[in-house]
């Protein structure tokens, strides 16, 4: 039980040590608008489109989870 409780005050621990979630968001959805304005030209990787649109998924529910805590 006290090692559940270990656990979860590391994971908070990790969130707080992080750059802010909004500012992350909003760096990955500027890249995300440069990436897909390049698609008229040739695209050198394409699969970087769909690892940005994940990267926000995942921030977004970061950011959730902890509206959820509050």
């Amino acid at each position: 039980m006290a090692l559940k409780k270990a656990d979860k005050a590391t994971k908070e621990a990790k969130v707080v040590s992080k750059p802010p979630l909004d500012e992350q968001l909003e760096a990955k959805r500027e890249e995300l608008l440069i990436a897909q304005q390049g698609l008229g030209s040739t695209l050198q990787n394409p699969h970087h489109i769909k690892a940005l649109k994940k990267d926000i998924a995942r921030i977004l529910t970061q950011i959730n989870a902890t509206k959820g805590d509050k």
